[in-house]
This record gives C-alpha cells, sequence and structure tokens, in this order.
C-alpha cells in the first residue's frame, strides 16, 4: 500500500459512513410514514413495522462500528503525520487525510499557491513513507 492509499483510508471509510448514514435517514422516514398511515386502521400483529425497526437498529449498530473504526483509522493516521518532522507538511497532511479539506481550500487557508500546495503534498508523501515503512 502507498502512502497515498494508507493515508486515503479515513477519507473511503468517512465516504462509506456518510453513505450509509443518509440510508438511515431514508429507512427512518419511511417506517415513520408506514407507521403514521396505520394509525387509526384496524391493529394487526404489527411485525411488519417492528420487523422495520429492528433492521433499521440492526443497521446503527453497523454504522456505529463503522463509525469507531474511522476514528481507530484517524488516530493511526494522525500518529504517523505526527512523526512527519516539517511542519508544514504536517498541516498539509492533516488538512487533507484528517480534516478532508479540498487542494484550493488548503492553499488559501496555508497563504500559499495551489501548485505550491500540490508539490509540497508529493514531497509530505515521500516523507510519510519513510514513516510509514518505519512502522
Amino acid at each position: 500500500m502507498t502512502a497515498k492509499e494508507y493515508l486515503s483510508q479515513a477519507y473511503r471509510l468517512d465516504q462509506r459512513i456518510e453513505r450509509k448514514l443518509e440510508d438511515r435517514d431514508r429507512m427512518r422516514a419511511k417506517l415513520v410514514k408506514a407507521t403514521a398511515q396505520l394509525t387509526g386502521m384496524p391493529r394487526g400483529s404489527g411485525t411488519d413495522w417492528t420487523d422495520a425497526a429492528v433492521r433499521v437498529m440492526e443497521y446503527e449498530q453497523q454504522i456505529a462500528a463503522e463509525i469507531e473504526e474511522l476514528c481507530r483509522v484517524k488516530t493511526e493516521i494522525r500518529a504517523v503525520i505526527d512523526a512527519v518532522e516539517d511542519k508544514r507538511y504536517k498541516d498539509i497532511l492533516e488538512a487533507r487525510y484528517i480534516n478532508f479539506k479540498s487542494w484550493e481550500q488548503i492553499a488559501v487557508d496555508m497563504h500559499y499557491s495551489y501548485v505550491h500546495v500540490i508539490r509540497l503534498h508529493g514531497e509530505a508523501l515521500r516523507a510519510v513513507g519513510v514513516v510509514y515503512i518505519e512502522r
């Protein structure tokens, strides 16, 4: 795994969690809608919406486990970034791989040109490669 692939794990995991949270919200909305439609009608067994509620809760547990994994990965990535000596490299790597900022935003925040940030990022990846290999 390259340094960039290693550092990008957190972003991919964060995106997967975001998609699951959106999916969970859609599931909840459908459950609320179905429950509201049942109100005032003769009561049946109730298993349909109860089963759906259980599935939503199970899905939320999966999401919680992935959030825990994201925290673990970010902690690990932060330790690798912290081991890099150059502060500029640390700032760029943290902004990109911990805070998921765009290159443009990083350039603005650091008062550097976009091209300079990209060049420094390449140097920072080489520095991470050394740290990552040493771990």
